[in-house]
């Protein structure tokens, strides 16, 4: 017998102070050549829109993602990964039955194929969409926290059976600024034992997306025969009549020397087989046409949750190389902060972070400080870890 219950609908109700705003107008009619240009939308009603986007998520049944922790996943992106800089990954360079499934590799088993789903325009799953018009979506961080039992239970073998369960939180969506809308995705997974008798918490996820306006877009030099960018076999034949416009961006910088650095360089390839693996087919990671027209961006992006793996993989292979191999990463919380693209080397960095005065460190505990650079020194994500050494 099963030991993941089927969970019921939650029933919450919208929060007191939001309350439903109709707008009426006359349809306008175009039969006429000499009509006037059809009126804008009437303004955004934000209290409206919250509450729409809560009684959405709130409606919605928790997502239940099964898995069977078979290594061909993990094999395939540990080679991806040493492919682009032999020094990571060396914390699990070698399997063998029943090791555990490295930090940060949940990210490649708990996923819902896109074909349980219908995918929206730019191809991601609507279970996270608040609504129009916030059809831009990006990631913008989150946090893991593993438990002891991650180390004993979520191992690599055709017997190993978890399972994921997959929330919006509907209290969470925030509107800012008016043209931004954050959504918290919280997931807990849980292996379940061999006779499935009983299960056991092995780690938490939050992950964080904020949804943008779609962006105006300009005339494209390279339909005009500007060519911006050096002929290659990926944009030789692209022709892109108008391409979005980004909004200016501020580089960030961390004035902070690291203890290790493991530079790396993404390529296609891996951006396209971590796609695969996730069965993510959000087009800003695999289409340079669309990225340009509807992001407004270079080229393809690497995937936030893979900047996760990056970070945990950066740590937990200079604990191995430095013969700390009995460490391990408690927790880790991170926040996207800049693009980071295909192509243009990343450095990824860590340091241990200074102790606070009056911030209690408990015995065995390490604070570190994590980051990812872009090709110009720029910083693109940061995060902050705990390091346990029992």
């Amino acid at each position: 017998m099963s030991v993941f219950r089927p969970l019921t609908r939650l029933r919450l109700r919208p929060p007191r102070h939001l309350h439903l705003t109709t707008h009426h107008h006359k349809p306008y009619s175009t039969s006429s050549p000499s009509s006037p240009p059809p009126p804008p939308p009437p303004p955004l009603n934000i209290e409206t829109y919250l509450c729409s986007a809560y009684i959405k998520f709130n409606s919605q049944l928790p997502k239940l993602l099964p898995a069977i922790l078979k290594p061909d996943k993990t094999d395939q992106l540990t080679v991806a990964l040493t492919s682009t800089n032999p020094s990571l990954c060396q914390s699990h360079d070698e399997y063998e039955e029943n090791d555990p499934l490295p930090q940060g590799y949940h990210m490649v088993y708990f996923e819902p194929p896109s074909s349980s789903y219908e995918a929206m325009g730019d191809g991601t799953d609507p279970y996270h969409f608040p609504g129009k018009p916030f059809e831009r979506r990006m990631w913008t961080g989150g946090s893991v926290t593993f438990t002891p039992a991650y180390r004993s239970h979520m191992l690599l073998s055709e017997k190993t059976k978890a399972e994921c369960i997959e929330t919006v939180n509907p209290k969470a969506t925030k509107f800012k600024g008016g043209d931004m809308v954050f959504v918290e995705i919280n997931r807990d997974y849980y292996v379940a034992s061999p006779q499935e008798e009983t299960k056991t918490k092995v780690l938490s996820e939050t992950r964080n997306l904020v949804f943008l306006r779609p962006l105006e877009k300009v005339s494209s030099p390279e339909a005009k025969g500007e060519s911006t960018e050096p002929p290659t076999a990926a944009l030789s034949d692209l022709t892109i009549k108008e391409t979005a416009v980004l909004p200016p961006r501020k580089k960030l910088t961390l004035r902070r020397k690291p203890l290790f650095t493991y530079p790396l360089v993404p390529t296609q390839e891996l951006l396209s087989l971590f796609s695969s693996l996730t069965y993510n087919n959000h087009l800003i990671h695999l289409s340079t046409r669309y990225v340009r027209k509807e992001e407004g961006h270079k080229d393809t992006l690497v995937h936030g949750p893979l900047t996760l793996v990056l970070l945990l993989e950066g740590l937990t292979s200079h604990l191995y190389r430095t013969g700390q191999k009995g460490k391990w990463v408690r927790e880790l919380s991170y926040r996207n902060l800049a693009p980071l693209y295909r192509g243009d080397e990343l450095r990824i960095c860590g340091a241990r972070a200074v102790k606070r005065k009056g911030v209690e460190q408990k015995d065995g505990e390490e604070g570190w400080v994590v980051w990812i650079e872009d090709f110009e020194g720029g910083l693109a994500v940061k995060g902050t870890a705990v390091v346990m050494s029992k």
